[in-house]
């Protein structure tokens, strides 16, 4: 038996194959089948019509200085994002030559609303 069932959901698996329509049985907090599947769980979710991943890539964000004072990047996390790139905008704190750490310092208020004690 199941700790969860999800049924009927479009995967992404994230391997770079197309996607499928499956069924993903998960138990004990891990995804322990994918296909069609007819055991019984303790909570089943019919995700017909819904995109089933484990988690998304953002390749464009803004963390790099948050992330010091918020390793979850809560303004990511909170929205199934669950790995982030970060410093590809031409800015980033770190790393720093440090006679440009004046100049990141001063970019932070104005740019990226983000205290320069950061």
């Amino acid at each position: 038996m199941y700790d969860l069932l999800l049924k009927g959901g479009r995967i992404y698996d994230g391997s770079g194959m197309p996607s499928s329509y499956a069924d993903v049985g998960i138990s004990g907090g891990k995804i322990v089948e994918i296909g069609r599947l007819n055991g019984g769980a303790k909570r089943t979710l019919n995700v017909d019509g819904l995109a089933v991943a484990p988690g998304f890539i953002d390749p464009h964000t803004h963390l790099d200085a948050q992330l010091f004072w918020d390793p979850l990047g809560t303004s990511s996390c909170f929205h199934g994002v669950t790995s982030v790139v970060v410093g590809n905008c031409g800015l980033s704190l770190a790393p720093a030559k440090p006679e440009d750490r004046d100049a990141d310092q001063k970019f932070c208020p104005r740019g990226s609303d983000q205290p320069a004690r950061a």
